[in-house]
Protein backbone atom coordinates (compact mmCIF):
# COMPACT_ATOMS: atom_id res chain seq x y z
CA UNK A 1 0.00 0.00 0.00
CA UNK A 2 1.34 3.52 -0.87
CA UNK A 3 -0.54 5.02 2.14
CA UNK A 4 1.42 6.09 4.87
CA UNK A 5 -0.30 8.45 7.97
CA UNK A 6 1.93 11.08 9.14
CA UNK A 7 1.62 12.50 12.85
CA UNK A 8 2.79 15.45 11.74
CA UNK A 9 0.98 18.30 9.40
CA UNK A 10 2.96 18.46 5.49
CA UNK A 11 4.55 21.80 5.25
CA UNK A 12 2.76 22.11 1.54
CA UNK A 13 -0.51 21.85 3.92
CA UNK A 14 0.58 24.75 6.16
CA UNK A 15 -2.52 26.85 5.31
CA UNK A 16 -4.84 24.22 6.79
CA UNK A 17 -5.83 24.94 10.59
CA UNK A 18 -4.74 23.07 13.45
CA UNK A 19 -7.26 21.41 15.01
CA UNK A 20 -9.71 21.03 12.82
CA UNK A 21 -9.65 17.01 12.80
CA UNK A 22 -7.50 16.46 9.80
CA UNK A 23 -5.52 13.30 9.32
CA UNK A 24 -2.62 13.74 7.41
CA UNK A 25 -1.33 11.31 5.01
CA UNK A 26 1.82 11.07 2.67
CA UNK A 27 1.45 9.07 -0.39
CA UNK A 28 4.29 7.23 -1.75
CA UNK A 29 5.82 4.58 -4.23
CA UNK A 30 8.81 2.85 -2.24
CA UNK A 31 9.60 5.10 -0.26
CA UNK A 32 9.46 8.34 -3.01
CA UNK A 33 6.74 10.63 -2.03
CA UNK A 34 4.15 11.37 -5.06
CA UNK A 35 1.85 13.42 -2.74
CA UNK A 36 0.31 14.20 0.48
CA UNK A 37 -3.57 14.31 1.67
CA UNK A 38 -5.73 15.79 4.44
CA UNK A 39 -8.94 13.84 5.34
CA UNK A 40 -11.69 14.66 7.86
CA UNK A 41 -14.72 13.13 8.72
CA UNK A 42 -17.91 15.30 8.49
CA UNK A 43 -21.00 14.20 9.42
CA UNK A 44 -21.49 11.58 6.24
CA UNK A 45 -19.21 12.18 4.32
CA UNK A 46 -15.36 11.90 4.13
CA UNK A 47 -13.41 15.39 3.33
CA UNK A 48 -10.27 14.59 1.13
CA UNK A 49 -7.73 17.09 0.20
CA UNK A 50 -4.47 16.17 -2.08
CA UNK A 51 -1.30 18.17 -3.31
CA UNK A 52 1.01 16.18 -5.60
CA UNK A 53 4.44 16.87 -5.94
CA UNK A 54 4.72 14.69 -9.22
CA UNK A 55 2.54 13.32 -11.76
CA UNK A 56 2.65 10.64 -14.28
CA UNK A 57 1.93 7.62 -16.01
CA UNK A 58 2.86 5.23 -13.15
CA UNK A 59 1.74 7.84 -10.15
CA UNK A 60 -1.80 8.07 -11.97
CA UNK A 61 -1.86 4.18 -11.73
CA UNK A 62 -0.64 4.34 -7.91
CA UNK A 63 -3.62 6.74 -7.40
CA UNK A 64 -6.23 4.20 -8.19
CA UNK A 65 -5.19 1.97 -5.66
CA UNK A 66 -5.10 4.94 -3.10
CA UNK A 67 -8.30 5.58 -4.35
CA UNK A 68 -9.34 1.72 -2.82
CA UNK A 69 -7.76 2.71 -0.06
CA UNK A 70 -9.79 5.70 0.82
CA UNK A 71 -13.13 3.79 0.00
CA UNK A 72 -12.21 1.22 2.30
CA UNK A 73 -11.63 3.55 4.96
CA UNK A 74 -14.49 5.90 4.30
CA UNK A 75 -16.71 2.58 4.71
CA UNK A 76 -14.54 1.99 8.24
CA UNK A 77 -15.50 5.60 9.26
CA UNK A 78 -19.66 4.80 7.92
CA UNK A 79 -19.26 7.70 5.81
CA UNK A 80 -21.73 7.73 2.97
CA UNK A 81 -19.64 9.66 0.38
CA UNK A 82 -16.34 11.12 -0.54
CA UNK A 83 -15.44 14.66 -1.10
CA UNK A 84 -12.37 15.98 -2.91
CA UNK A 85 -11.31 19.43 -1.78
CA UNK A 86 -9.00 21.75 -3.73
CA UNK A 87 -7.79 24.41 -1.45
CA UNK A 88 -5.45 27.02 -3.04
CA UNK A 89 -3.92 29.53 -0.81
CA UNK A 90 -2.99 31.72 -3.62
CA UNK A 91 -6.64 31.66 -5.19
CA UNK A 92 -5.83 30.13 -8.25
CA UNK A 93 -8.44 28.35 -10.10
CA UNK A 94 -7.03 24.70 -11.49
CA UNK A 95 -9.41 23.49 -14.55
CA UNK A 96 -7.09 19.80 -14.45
CA UNK A 97 -9.45 19.34 -11.51
CA UNK A 98 -12.76 18.00 -12.68
CA UNK A 99 -10.66 16.16 -15.25
CA UNK A 100 -9.05 14.37 -12.33
CA UNK A 101 -11.79 14.00 -10.47
CA UNK A 102 -13.69 12.44 -13.59
CA UNK A 103 -10.66 10.03 -13.94
CA UNK A 104 -11.09 8.68 -10.69
CA UNK A 105 -14.72 8.32 -10.69
CA UNK A 106 -15.91 11.76 -8.54
CA UNK A 107 -19.40 13.00 -9.83
CA UNK A 108 -21.53 16.58 -9.13
CA UNK A 109 -18.64 18.72 -9.73
CA UNK A 110 -18.96 21.98 -8.43
CA UNK A 111 -17.25 25.83 -8.04
CA UNK A 112 -16.45 26.70 -3.96
CA UNK A 113 -14.41 30.21 -3.38
CA UNK A 114 -14.07 31.30 -0.01
CA UNK A 115 -12.10 34.21 2.27
CA UNK A 116 -11.44 34.38 5.63
CA UNK A 117 -11.82 37.40 8.09
CA UNK A 118 -9.87 36.80 10.86
CA UNK A 119 -10.86 38.28 14.18
CA UNK A 120 -9.18 39.90 16.61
Amino acid sequence: MSVRELDIKPDCMSHFPDNAGYRWLELHDKGEVYAHSAICKRNTMLEVHATFSRWGPQVRRLVYNDIEWLKSEAKRLGVQSITGIRADSKGVFDPKLYKFAQIFGFTEKSLLQMASLPLD
